[in-house]
């Protein structure tokens, strides 16, 4: 591609667009131009997304692919409106998930991490990063993403991980930082504690096991309901309700714990339901997290009696020491059965927490880990909501928000792992001194004494560096111009399944650490799952890959659908046919550009005519090419991009291909060297290519340079660089002409089709219109051009004063109607009367459940208003039809 686009006709197009053949070419050109590097000018605005780092796990699937098409979109419209957008990209080291991969990796190699060490493993998780961030760049050059990739960051390169330790050591100076003995969410397969937000919980199908717990004394015995015998050596009481008058002689006597022979006392406390199970609770402080509430309050031991990977360990008999938690649950129910404390037992479902990293069962455990205080952090986020600084797109997430702000509990941010930001916490190994304290470079010796210190062997949380995205990327902690430039963001564009590990975080680290909310406006994405409704996970392996898209269908194939089937906000259901979609679209933009070259390559184009030379389809052409620009500027300003892509399909595929090329080519077959409708078709294409160009950027870039250029529209160098399409001319009523004689042809067709005329006489059929409304409203000219359209041989105008011919199919409406007469095709009478009869009986059973429905109150009141509405609008439609049957047919019957 040359260093300036021409502004003559290339070479022809050929006949289907090949992707390969353009993509790959257009991507180096955009590199080369440097269209989307941007350096910080003062003086401008400039509108600014950050993009949500991918992790390098693997590479990236179609959920990111839907969610980065938006923002891709986003700032190149912005691009080509203002001039000045930037959309920044990074990587994440995912510290779980990425080790996970290389544990899996070195498992299939038959070694361990431990086989290779810390230092080792490092480097074995850092060319994993090396892989799968490379790939993940190429990914997003092959999906068409216009980032400033000279702005890539890295959340573990060195001005991330300064930016790390500076929060670290500030939240940990004042105190907002300390490592409490705590319950946390234990995965045992991966050896490490989980954040709340990384939890998923699932309903399964269990057993409610009712075990014997005598009394002390002898003389009766208690029965508790649980769901997990195994973890009675960890018993510290048995919990009753104060007022279930069963156990009000038992409060504050002791049990033997069965298999054990410990005492323990009961307790009465209202946590526990007297309808659940037996009304009698088994209380295991360390091993589950409301037991460890009524531990706390009152002030019981916290016995452990499970080790990191979930097996007995502590004081438990020896028969059961080292057993797995579920090998273990089996053998002392059938000891208890054994030794006379089994009672029975029941079906359960009961919810269980599952790690959203390995699927394994999370298990409770008491253990000592760092965490961050998060009410003062949470609360300036909630109120940013509250006051409407921050607003949600759907705005129905706002209330999600401030439930778990408003509820919000410590953050633990201790990951027992090797890949990630080390915890920057060193303590004195000195005995008399002990110090534990953080500092923004590695001590060598401690602060107070100088004596030896070893730093904490755990890594930070993955989000935590992810919290501090809206300002690290821009060299924070440092004051930089980039920093003063960027900070803060437009608008986050994000999925809606990380909006409190993410979104919420952010949200509070931009406050804490700049004094500003990073972004006023959260777009979340739709959640992109499997046809199991699964949601598309790197972990799970069950996500598209955008490559095998583009490669399959291209790029803007891929980009179209992305966005074409998901609404905001929601849950779709994507397979690799879904985006026939796009490439369908992508096609009629092709071939429509083809015929547009076909017409202009030899022809002199002239500026738009005054208003007098154009004809109302013309005129309406270009109205409706305005609105549709107003409509998708406006629709994106409010971020919906749902609505926007189907503005553009409609203009694209009906306004401009449907009716205007068609209308052309009438008007051409008349004079094929018209420089009036040349003109306007071109500047009605050309734009056309503007509005689509940040949506489905390749093929328009590919397609602009096939056309001449418009006298109306500068050309640039590039169409990424273009201007999008702004203060188009308008013409209302010849628009409202044009939509009028559009409806006149629906109807005409309509009738033509439901009937299954016959191809073989369209050209003499004979169509009435009767005009309801006024006597003279169509031109010799526009008559024709509908006779064209529709494919008739006449049309004669009606006033309202005359009768529609005899033996017609009709069809019509408040303004109009249309009759075409089939008194010269007496042999198809029959055949039509025996269909219309069947069709008039369909409607008339379908409108009888409609009315029934709409007379429902259940309906009424269940149904959503939009249900009701469409339920009134079918019933009109069908009463419209059978009501053009019944004419049709006395029509008929008329000799």
């Amino acid at each position: 591609m040359s260093d300036e686009i021409s502004d003559s006709p290339k070479r022809e197009l050929a006949k289907f667009p090949q992707p390969s053949d353009y993509e790959e070419r257009i991507t180096q050109m955009w590199q080369d131009k440097k269209c989307f590097e941007i350096e910080p000018e003062p003086s401008s605005p400039i509108f600014t997304i950050l993009m949500p780092p991918p992790n390098v796990t693997s590479q990236l699937h179609m959920g990111h692919g839907s969610g980065y098409t938006i923002q891709d979109w986003l700032v190149r419209w912005r691009r080509m409106k203002d001039g000045q957008a930037a959309w920044i990209p990074g990587l994440d080291h995912a510290g779980i998930a990425t080790q996970m991969m290389v544990e899996k990796q070195l498992t299939r190699e038959g070694i361990s991490k431990w086989d290779l060490g810390r230092d080792r493993f490092v480097k074995r998780a850092e060319e994993w990063k090396d892989k799968y961030g490379h790939k993940i760049l190429d990914q997003f050059k092959t999906m068409g993403f216009s980032c400033d990739f000279s702005r890539l960051a890295y959340t573990l390169d060195a001005q991330r991980s300064k930016g790390v330790r500076y929060a670290f050591y500030t939240l940990f100076q004042e105190g907002l930082i300390y490592r409490g003995q705590r319950l946390v969410n234990w995965d045992p397969s991966l050896q490490t504690a989980l954040g709340d937000d990384e939890v998923e919980k699932k309903e399964i199908s269990g057993t409610l096991h009712h075990l014997i717990y005598p009394i002390e004394d002898g003389s009766q015995s208690i029965v508790v309901a649980t769901t997990r015998p195994e973890t009675l050596f960890g018993d510290v009481a048995v919990a009753v309700h104060p007022d279930d008058e069963r156990y009000q002689n038992l409060i504050d006597k002791h049990v033997i714990l069965p298999l054990s022979g410990r005492k323990i006392p009961i307790i009465a406390d209202s946590y526990v339901k007297k309808d659940f199970g037996t009304g009698a609770l088994k209380i295991t402080p360390a091993h589950d997290e409301n037991d460890y509430l009524i531990g706390q309050k009152h002030h019981l031991d916290m016995l452990t009696v499970l080790d990191d990977h979930a097996r007995l360990t502590g004081d438990v008999p020896p028969e059961f020491l080292g057993l797995d938690r579920f090998e273990a649950r089996k053998k002392v129910v059938i000891a208890l059965k054994e030794q006379g404390y089994y009672k029975d037992n029941t079906p359960h479902r009961y919810t269980v927490p599952h790690s959203s990293r390995s699927g394994s069962v999370i298990e409770p455990k008491l253990c000592a880990q760092w965490f961050v205080k998060m009410k003062d952090l949470a609360a300036g986020a909630a109120q940013a909501a509250r006051d409407g600084q921050i607003q949600f797109y759907p705005p129905s997430w706002q209330k999600t928000w401030l439930y778990w702000l408003d509820n919000i509990r410590d953050w633990c941010i201790s990951r027992q792992l090797w890949w990630g930001h080390r915890i920057p916490i060193w303590t004195c190994q000195n005995p008399e001194c002990g110090h534990v304290f953080s500092a923004l470079e590695d001590p060598l010796n401690c602060e107070l004494c100088g004596s030896h210190v070893l730093q904490d062997d755990d890594v930070l949380d993955t989000w935590f560096s992810s919290w501090l995205w809206p300002l690290s990327p821009f060299g924070w902690p440092d004051n930089t111009t980039s920093l003063n430039h960027f900070y803060p963001s437009h608008v986050l564009v994000t999925g809606p399944d990380i909006i409190f590990q993410w979104v919420a975080r952010m949200t509070m680290a931009g406050l804490k650490f700049h004094g500003k909310l990073p972004f006023d406006k959260v777009l979340l994405t739709a959640m992109v799952c499997d046809k199991q409704g699964r949601k598309f996970s790197k972990t799970l392996g069950n996500g598209i890959d955008p490559l095998d898209v583009a490669r399959d269908y291209g790029a803007d194939a891929l980009r179209f659908t992305a966005v074409f089937i998901a609404p905001q906000g929601g849950r779709i259901k994507m397979e690799m046919s879904d985006f026939q979609i796009g490439r369908n679209f992508v096609q009629k933009i092709w071939q429509a550009t083809r015929y547009i070259q076909s017409i202009t390559e030899k022809a002199s184009i002239t500026p738009l005519p005054k208003t007098e030379k154009m004809l109302v389809w013309q005129q309406g052409l270009l109205h409706e090419l305005a609105l549709t620009a107003q409509k998708v500027d406006q629709q994106l300003s409010e971020f919906s991009t749902h609505e926007a892509v189907r503005t553009l399909y409609h203009y694209c595929w009906n306004a401009l291909c449907d009716w205007g090329i068609e209308a052309c080519k009438l008007t051409l077959k008349e004079d094929d060297s018209d420089d009036v409708c040349l003109s306007v078709m071109l500047y009605a294409h050309e734009s056309a290519l503007r509005l689509l160009h940040p949506l489905i950027p390749f093929v328009t870039e590919e397609l602009w340079q096939h056309i001449p250029q418009h006298p109306d529209l500068p050309r640039a160098k590039a169409l990424c660089l273009s201007s999008f399409p702004h203060n188009l001319p308008v013409y209302p009523d010849s628009h409202s002409k044009w939509l009028l004689i559009q409806q006149i042809c629906q109807k005409i067709r309509g009738l033509k089709q439901t009937n299954n005329l016959p191809r073989t006489i369209y050209n003499s059929l004979e169509v009435s219109l009767k005009v309801h409304r006024q006597a003279e409203f169509l031109s010799p000219e526009e008559i024709t051009l509908i006779c064209g359209l529709s494919h008739i041989g006449h049309l004669s105008i009606l006033t309202r004063d005359k009768s529609l011919p005899p033996q017609s199919l009709i069809d019509g409406s408040l303004d109009f109607e249309v009759a075409i007469a089939m008194g010269h095709h007496l042999e198809l009478m029959d055949e039509l009367m025996e269909q219309l009869e069947n069709n008039r009986k369909t409607h008339e059973k379908f409108l009888v459940s409609v009315n029934k429905k709409l007379g429902s109150p259940g309906f009424l009141e269940r149904a959503s208003p939009e249900i009701v509405e469409n339920t009134k609008i079918h019933k009109a439609k069908l009463t419209e039809k059978i009501s053009a049957i019944k004419k049709t047919l006395e029509s008929f019957s008329k000799s």
